[in-house]
């Protein structure tokens, strides 16, 4: 549950412990990273402050930092996260090869 509005000193804290505590969470790994932001930007910017919520950020932040710390369940749980939206995010895109030849198409014809 929601409580007041959230100031925007508020919901800029919750971000940046957000992203700090992910970071460190994967470790700093190169598409890992990318990844944590991405989704973190989406969240911040879709959901708003309408979704905030202090207690669930806090748990977040418990869950990261615990996911950081060993190699256990949290830990995986949050690679298979990654791993399911750096795949996602992938297939929206065609690869190059593909994009190439659907512009050789339209310039031949």
């Amino acid at each position: 549950m929601a409580s007041a509005t959230p100031t925007k000193i508020e919901i800029l804290h919750a971000y940046r412990h957000l992203l700090r505590a992910s970071l460190r969470a994967v470790h700093f790994a190169t598409p890992p990273r990318f990844v944590v932001r991405s989704q973190l930007r989406k969240a911040f910017r879709h959901e708003g402050i309408a979704s905030f919520d202090p207690e669930r950020i806090r748990r977040t932040i418990w869950f990261l930092k615990s996911a950081g710390e060993e190699s256990g369940l949290e830990s995986k749980i949050l690679k298979n996260l990654v791993r399911v939206a750096w795949e996602r995010e992938r297939r929206k895109t065609a690869p190059w090869s593909v994009v190439l030849r659907e512009k050789t198409k339209d310039v031949k014809k």
